[in-house]
């Protein structure tokens, strides 16, 4: 896959971030997903709702492009873990995060631990842990991701190298 083709494809998460958000809210339900795979999830999920993440979120389609990549290896961390019955679209999200290791080169590694913590950090108080436990958080947590995703209007990706560069760099710098 060159360059083009691969910001072809991001352009697509960016667009599609309100749609892939519900996909994966929905699989914490499934019948049969383990703890584990809703708590990586939860983790991906909840990164949409930091006010402040990798990339500024203002920053035109880059700004959301972590975000977008963040809940793509958190549908691959999910899988792995278990969801027996995911639906065909998680599981192209999961896919998905192949294209992150693709983009991202030498800091992937770096980047996917990173996914990894975030079931156990707290956004808005809440940790993966609390929001699966505490009775009424998981409708509280809905409602935030409703809410953060309604309004959400795609801006485009800019497709040049430069867009990539900015991706690597933005991570190199702030994920440690």
């Amino acid at each position: 896959m060159n360059e083009t083709e691969l910001l072809q494809a991001m352009d697509l998460w960016v667009k599609n971030l309100a749609i892939d958000a519900t996909v994966m809210r929905k699989t914490i339900d499934a019948e049969g997903t383990c703890r584990e795979a809703k708590k990586y999830i939860i983790g991906g999920l909840a990164y949409l709702l930091r006010k402040v993440d990798i990339i500024p979120d203002y920053m035109g389609g880059i700004g959301v492009l972590d975000d977008a990549s963040v809940m793509r290896i958190a549908c691959k961390l999910a899988l792995d873990e278990g969801v027996p019955n995911a639906s065909d679209e998680f599981k192209q999200l999961a896919t998905e995060s192949e294209l992150v290791k693709l983009a991202l080169e030498e800091f992937f590694v770096q980047f996917e631990n990173y996914v990894k913590n975030l079931p156990i950090e707290k956004i808005r108080n809440r940790n993966a842990e609390t929001i699966l436990d505490e009775p009424g958080s998981i409708d509280q947590f809905d409602r935030e991701l409703e809410d953060e995703t309604r309004g959400y209007r795609p801006k485009p990706l800019a497709q040049n190298t430069r867009t990539l560069r900015e991706l690597k760099s933005f991570i190199k710098s702030k994920v440690r």
